[in-house]
């Protein structure tokens, strides 16, 4: 299904330098924010984790 919209030229810009159609570059920027902020939360446990150690090592 496919359906008309209106978009800001540079928008189309974007989404173009992601993938080959406007649907397709959408579709990877998507996939990339998603798999980045899955990313994001392994570090921040990380982190704990370190910050937590290091203050039991400080008993």
């Amino acid at each position: 299904m496919s359906q008309v919209v209106r978009i800001q030229e540079d928008a189309k810009k974007i989404a173009l330098n992601y993938g080959p159609t406007i649907s397709e570059g959408i579709r990877v920027m998507e996939h990339a924010l998603r798999r980045q902020k899955a990313a994001l939360d392994i570090e921040d446990i990380r982190m704990v984790i370190r910050e937590e150690l290091e203050s039991f090592g400080r008993y």
